[in-house]
């Protein structure tokens, strides 16, 4: 018996490439989305949601996010900041399973009111990382 050989093709390959999600960076483009291209593309901007989203926040799926701009309310001390780092790890998990998580690291800055993520992951035997500052008056840097 003749074993089938299974392929596998990159939609890119054919023509144009498509639009496979909505970046969350913007750009000065006159579009008001931006498409992603690439799955590492999509993937970097599927962390970001995630990160600066508050439980609650999204319809149909009350548990997405990682209420990081509501824990910088919180006792502003280096245990809050693992049970956060833990909490990530283990959601984003679940939430982005194509990934390999390597690492995920607090920084904060208390005097300038800033809480720094660091995403460390691998996808595709190619290491990436995601940077996401989140201020306390509500203004959010995403660093690419």
């Amino acid at each position: 018996m003749a074993v089938r050989q299974i392929y596998r093709l990159n939609p890119q390959d054919f023509g144009q490439p498509k639009g496979i999600g909505i970046s969350v960076l913007y750009s000065n483009n006159t579009s008001v989305f931006n498409s992603t291209v690439t799955t590492k593309d999509q993937i970097k901007s599927n962390l970001i949601n995630y990160v600066l989203t508050n439980k609650g926040e999204r319809l149909y799926d009350p548990n997405f996010g990682g209420d990081v701009r509501r824990a910088i309310f919180d006792a502003n001390d280096d245990s809050t900041f693992d049970v956060i780092a833990t909490r990530l790890e283990t959601e984003i998990l679940q939430y982005v399973p194509n990934i390999i998580l390597q690492s995920i690291i607090i920084k904060r800055a208390p005097d300038e009111n800033l809480v720094n993520i660091i995403i460390n992951y691998q996808l595709n035997q190619q290491n990436q990382q995601v940077v996401v500052n989140v201020e306390t008056r509500g203004l959010i840097n995403l660093i690419r």
